[in-house]
């Protein structure tokens, strides 16, 4: 139950960082659309907008690493004895990496 525990704390920490990021890119994105804000050379925004996206992209990775080291620690449980069970805490975990992997695409691809 550590092991469950610690991953619903990842999920929370990740899930701050992809919120916050994915926010925080929409926002400088709509703004730079309606020119309320000044694109630099090369038609790039200010750095806040990539401050978001590396927030995203960051929740993304420590949440996927989360999923990958609470199986680990599962596996070894198994090999102690553990019964094998359903483990809620993965499943959210891998549902909220999927949305933040389409959050990213969706800062990444404009229209």
């Amino acid at each position: 139950m550590a092991s469950d525990r610690t991953l619903m704390a990842w999920i929370r920490t990740s899930l701050s960082l992809i919120g916050f990021g994915f926010t925080l890119a929409k926002v400088f994105q709509s703004l730079a659309e309606e020119h309320v804000i000044v694109r630099g050379p090369a038609g790039n925004v200010w750095t806040a907008e990539a401050v978001g996206m590396a927030l995203l992209i960051l929740g993304v990775f420590a949440l996927v690493a989360a999923i990958f080291d609470h199986h680990h620690d599962l596996k070894q449980l198994r090999a102690a004895g553990l019964v094998r069970r359903f483990s809620l805490p993965t499943a959210v975990a891998s549902v909220l990496a999927i949305v933040g992997c389409m959050g990213l695409l969706s800062v990444t691809m404009r229209h």
